[in-house]
């Protein structure tokens, strides 16, 4: 039998896992938290096989919660559940020690699948996640030309926004940004902002939903 305990601020959420979860023979559930610091003192004490934690929680997120229960229990196998499946949030869940990542947006079965995975020593990530970390491969190649403060402008610029704004946000001076413009559209081979926007798209470092 695979113990499980799941950490959810939302009730709903938590309780639908929870009877989901029941339904099958090999797994029980035997702890709900609806916060980081109700869980804390469970998951360093008891030993529980999988741990379902959502990242985003409003008194810790689940990151921050995996790095300090990691200090008592090194071993402890988890799953983060998140609406964010970016390659950062991914890599930074992967280097604190997590075996398993799904979306919000995968099918409940998956999470079954992921928790037999995750028990039995085996990493799951779900395809959106393996997707984004394959994505971000591809944008460390495409943006390798580019120094990081050019890296930083190139963010801004594919999200709309004009020099007056980068120059801001960035504290530089109009003048500054105007120049690393140039030498990015110049190194990606490019004419302008439109042009560089759908340079980005086309190449899956930005989404329609950004712009």
């Amino acid at each position: 039998m695979i113990s499980v305990a799941l950490v959810d601020d939302h009730f709903i959420v938590r309780s639908g896992f929870a009877q989901l979860l029941s339904l099958e023979e090999d797994l029980q559930v035997v702890g709900e938290f609806g916060s980081a610091k109700e869980a804390y003192s469970t998951l360093i004490t008891q030993d529980i096989d999988v741990v379902v934690i959502d990242i985003s929680m409003p008194d810790e997120n689940g990151l921050s919660l995996l790095e300090r229960i990691r200090k008592v229990k090194p071993n402890i196998k988890v799953i983060f559940l998140s609406i964010y499946d970016s390659a950062t949030y991914v890599n930074q869940a992967l280097k604190i020690g997590a075996l398993g990542y799904l979306s919000k947006r995968c099918g409940p079965d998956e999470l079954v699948t992921a928790i037999r995975a995750v028990a039995n020593h085996r990493r799951y990530l779900c395809a959106d996640a393996l997707a984004n970390l394959s994505n971000a491969g591809q944008e460390s190649r495409i943006l390798a030309k580019l120094t990081k403060r050019e890296r930083q402008i190139f963010d801004e610029l594919i999200l709309g926004k004009n020099v007056k704004e980068i120059a801001f946000s960035l504290n530089l001076s109009n003048k500054t940004v105007h120049v690393h413009r140039a030498n990015i559209l110049s190194k990606l081979n490019l004419s302008n902002n439109v042009e560089l926007i759908r340079f980005a798209l086309s190449n899956q470092l930005l989404s329609h939903d950004d712009i």
